[in-house]
């Protein structure tokens, strides 16, 4: 039996995390369950951004992958086929994607406004973000367009996301990393980025909270970038303090002296 298309929630009304919905199928794996909905606000992996997570009638849904438009949902129990279910999106994890891809949209519409890099690669990954460019920067360049891209967090700006008509599509300048068949949706962040995406944004630039490169290195002729921003670059600044501090106290050095009290170290012996 052939599944209609799954209703894309999140498309239409990116702020709902409840909804209710009806099963059209549930199938064993040799992991738990495989549930298909007319509806759903789940968020399936994709476009470097992992799936959404949560509940689904009072089983917990630990994926989503799209198949053919059919969205399916990796739960750890069964749902009765034909009823109506209640499913709600885990809010943290769904607010942290939404923040490390909306932060990567600026970082990466800066890096190609200034120095016409594109994005290559994108991974939202389980200690970093990854972007890969296209092109090498300095270290003066990374710390200006964290400026920038900061700067744009503060200025709260809205980020928009739509499908454009055939004919509005013309005359948008966007960056994409691929060709996309079918509709075509653009996410814009003014003074930032506009660019071909599928993913969830929040709804303006301050939710993203900060920006902050963690690291970069050379790669593939280009660079790799490793960002971090809102709740998961707050939770790295703090494991940046209580290493300072355990270094502090072990080196008997207030902070802001560490390098002073290293090099006598090293000195010393």
């Amino acid at each position: 039996m052939s599944i209609a298309p799954t209703i894309r929630l999140f498309d239409l009304e990116p702020a709902r995390l409840t909804f209710e919905a009806r099963v059209l199928s549930c199938e064993a794996a040799a992991d738990g369950f495989r549930v298909t909905l007319d509806q759903t606000a789940f968020f399936p992996e994709g476009g470097g951004q992992g799936a959404d997570h949560g509940t689904l009638g009072g089983v917990r849904v630990t994926d989503a992958q799209e198949r053919a438009g059919v969205i399916v949902h990796c739960t750890d129990g069964p749902l009765p086929a034909g009823k109506n279910v209640t499913g709600g999106v885990d809010a943290l994890r769904r607010l942290s994607n939404s923040q490390q891809h909306t932060g990567e949209h600026i970082l990466s519409g800066i890096i190609h406004s200034l120095f016409g890099y594109e994005n290559v690669g994108f991974h939202i990954g389980a200690d970093a973000v990854t972007v890969d460019v296209g092109g090498l920067l300095s270290g003066e360049d990374l710390r200006r367009v964290e400026r920038l891209a900061n700067e744009c967090v503060w200025r709260d700006v809205p980020v928009k996301a739509w499908v454009p008509t055939p004919e509005e599509l013309s005359r948008i300048t966007y960056r994409s990393k691929k060709a996309i068949d079918g509709d075509l949706r653009i996410v814009q962040i003014e003074g930032a980025d506009t660019c071909a995406c599928c993913g969830t944004h929040v709804a303006s630039t301050g939710m993203v909270g900060q920006i902050r490169i963690v690291s970069a290195i050379h790669y593939k002729g280009g660079m790799r970038l490793s960002i971090l921003c809102g709740v998961r670059a707050l939770e790295w600044e703090w494991a940046q303090q209580a290493e300072n501090r355990d270094v502090s106290h072990a080196l008997s050095a207030k902070p802001g002296q560490l390098t002073a009290a290293v090099e006598r170290l090293q000195r010393e012996r």
